[in-house]
């Protein structure tokens, strides 16, 4: 297991014992997870700088708003067989010295994890995976900017088109909080659905990647139509819809089992 993706899962683990013990020191951690103090307190500063935790003298405990800690490991780890089978699927379709644009969500930041020892240009909006890969020097870095969506720790809005006007990617890998096989992809904040608008326009291909259980919703505002998905990777779908997002031009990859 390679360095880049210890630290994603043992900062994972360390805000799971926070969650349930509200402090932890640098020592137990040492103890825990066998690395040096000097590692365990680059984790703690990267976590505090996402505002799930607070460093403390000789550790960390949980800020006074807990919500983002929970919402953080909640949305990571809910699924996470799932999302971790549609990674897998969806490196299939990286090639090195590609361009590929990363949206914010969990499958793709576990996706980013998988990256290490790749050469691509990556560019996002997920302050996670920018974290993630800024020490990857396989990886040049581009991290699409705007105002931030403390909810999912994405940065949306009007400044991401300074970027992605003058961005021609390969692929694309977008997230979504619902989809309906008639309705299209859809989310609950404009101006995040905008953003993925301009991440569509700015890809060759576009990749969409989500498990079943967001099927048959639709959120206030629009993202796309089928006609803008090349590729759906995801769990399950019934022969039906298949069939039905075949016709209108979307290759759909189905995860092992």
């Amino acid at each position: 297991m390679t360095t880049t993706k210890n630290s994603f899962i043992r900062r994972q683990e360390i805000l799971k014992m926070l969650e349930k013990d509200k402090n932890i020191e640098v020592n137990n951690l040492v103890s825990i997870f066998g690395v040096s103090a000097v590692t365990i307190r680059k984790d703690l500063e990267e976590l505090s700088k996402r505002g799930v935790l607070v460093r403390t003298h000789g550790g960390a405990s949980l800020p006074e708003d807990s919500t983002k800690a929970r919402f953080f490991l909640n949305t990571i780890n809910e699924k996470r067989e799932i999302k971790e089978a549609i990674s897998a699927k969806a490196l299939e379709l990286i090639e090195d010295g590609s361009t590929i644009i990363f949206d914010s969500g969990s499958t793709t930041a576990i996706l980013a994890s998988h990256l290490i020892k790749r050469t691509l240009t990556v560019l996002t909006n997920s302050l996670p995976i920018a974290n993630m890969l800024c020490s990857e020097d396989n990886i040049e870095l581009i991290v699409i900017g705007g105002a931030v969506r403390k909810q999912n720790e994405a940065m949306i809005g009007s400044f991401a088109s300074g970027v992605l006007d003058y961005i021609n990617s390969d692929l694309l890998f977008l997230g979504c909080t619902s989809f309906d096989i008639n309705k299209g992809v859809s989310g609950p904040n404009i101006n995040e659905c905008l953003t993925k608008q301009m991440m569509i326009k700015s890809a060759s291909k576009v990749c969409l990647l989500s498990d079943n259980s967001k099927s048959k919703q639709s959120s206030l505002f629009n993202i796309c139509p089928w006609e803008d998905i090349d590729y759906f990777i995801t769990d399950s779908l019934s022969e039906k819809d298949i069939k039905s997002l075949e016709h209108k031009g979307v290759k759909i990859i189905l995860i092992d089992k």
